[in-house]
């Protein structure tokens, strides 16, 4: 995915969650995560937004939504955010979402690794953002490597994606209020 948004033209930095450590298979990975700890997650998150000072926008796949929706609350640059395969209910991250900052969740129906729940509080602490739901897919449905991997539907998440990513460029992907 990084390469298709670098070939839109798109600057991508992927920061290194484990230190160059790489794993053979997913269950190696996610016990790695847990033996590290979430804090530490979040630490190498807000240090990667440190680094790349030029990022305005984060995106966060899976394990590494909590990630992207970490930065997107607490940098004051970021100005977007896209989650695929996960959401945090902001205060769990110690804010509330910013209002300002438009935010894009794309999630399985149902989802193994994201509640309903989870997308839910998530939405409605940030009441404009764009919310889609996958029906009848698995967790990282975009992710051609994986069993979960639907190409429709990969397809539909990158169209969203890139249309997103080009209102924001054009200034046009601002959140909706809510109306009183």
């Amino acid at each position: 995915m990084a390469d298709r948004l670098r070939g839109d033209g798109h600057t991508v930095h992927t920061p290194d969650t484990y230190s160059g450590r790489v794993f053979t298979n997913l269950d190696e990975g996610i016990g790695f995560a847990e033996t590290i700890g979430r804090d530490a997650v979040a630490h190498v998150a807000m240090r990667s937004a440190r680094k790349f000072h030029d990022a305005d926008v984060t995106i966060g796949f899976s394990m590494g939504s909590m990630q992207a929706q970490l930065v997107a609350q607490h940098v004051r640059r970021v100005r977007g955010c896209v989650l695929m395969g996960g959401a945090t209910p902001p205060e769990r991250l110690g804010s509330e979402w910013r209002p300002h900052v438009p935010l894009q969740v794309h999630v399985a129906d149902p989802d193994d690794w994201c509640t309903t729940e989870e997308v839910d509080a998530l939405h409605r602490s940030a009441p404009g953002a764009e919310v889609y739901r996958y029906p009848g897919r698995s967790h990282m449905f975009v992710d051609p490597s994986l069993p979960d991997y639907d190409a429709d539907s990969a397809d539909i998440f990158e169209e969203r994606l890139l249309g997103w990513l080009a209102q924001l460029d054009a200034g046009r992907a601002a959140p909706q209020r809510a109306s009183v």
